[in-house]
């Protein structure tokens, strides 16, 4: 299963100091949702802190407790230079690539790179009432109400197809065409409709997960660019593109 990986806490120190991030995955959801992440400043700090975004391919559902706001949001590039208010206090459902289409019938693109409020699309939607439920019933609530839209999702043979694209290593745009049998269009369109990204995206951002997930867990912390790249400086401008380091310097970050 794609499980991406997000770690602002290595990136900058800071972040860790200052914030408590924690996920965790609900059963009931499994196939639609990663996992339910939180997001808290310690009690004594104030200020800001800068959190980095990694491009991973998908939505997440997003509730900031303390501005009281609710909404979808994706990101199709990485952000490194997020600027999070102290006090903080979040939820997010970070759901698979595929599933935001399956859940709400809209177009992926709508919430790629914006942010869109939950009651522009929900009209039964109570953004009041929510923000006067404490934190677990928030996140009680977003579970079961998520639940209830999972019972008329249409759609998700897209967020079993990311799956095998994650499983496979693609090393073009016309090899994922040919896997999927579609012609180079027509997957622009569909992949825009339920990803929000373009296939070249797509691949871009499995690859860059496969290797950032070697070297942050593999003993050995070698990487050979080969293995997904056409050679050496692609693999380094790439990795550079969606972490802003090196490969070697996110290794010094690492150890």
């Amino acid at each position: 299963m794609y499980k991406p990986l997000q770690i602002p806490y290595l990136l900058n120190k800071a972040f860790l100091e200052k914030i408590k991030y924690t996920e965790r995955i609900i059963p009931e959801l499994s196939d639609y949702l990663i996992c339910i992440w939180e997001m808290e400043s310690y009690v004594d700090t104030t200020g800001s802190v800068t959190n980095v975004i990694v491009a991973d391919g998908c939505i997440d559902l997003i509730v900031d407790v303390v501005d009281k706001y609710i909404g979808y949001g994706g990101m199709s590039q990485a952000d490194f230079n997020y600027e999070l208010t102290i006090p903080a206090k979040y939820i997010g459902f970070r759901f698979k690539p595929g599933a935001f289409y399956a859940l709400t019938g809209l177009e992926a693109i709508v919430a790629m790179d914006q942010f869109l409020p939950l009651e522009a699309i929900d009209d039964h939607f109570d953004r009041a009432s929510f923000f006067e439920l404490n934190f677990e019933e928030m996140k009680e609530f977003l579970i079961d109400y998520f639940i209830k839209l999972a019972k008329n999702a249409k759609a998700i043979d897209y967020i079993q197809l990311f799956d095998k694209i994650n499983t496979n290593n693609f090393t073009s745009a016309e090899s994922l065409y040919e896997f999927i049998n579609l012609g180079p269009r027509q997957t622009q369109r569909l992949f825009k409709k339920h990803y929000g990204l373009t296939p070249q995206m797509i691949l871009s951002i499995v690859r860059f997960q496969h290797c950032l997930t070697e070297l942050m867990y593999e003993e050995s912390k070698k990487i050979d660019p080969l293995n997904n790249y056409y050679d050496q400086s692609h693999f380094i401008n790439d990795f550079k593109k969606n972490i802003g380091l090196t490969p070697i310097q996110f290794i010094n970050l690492n150890k």
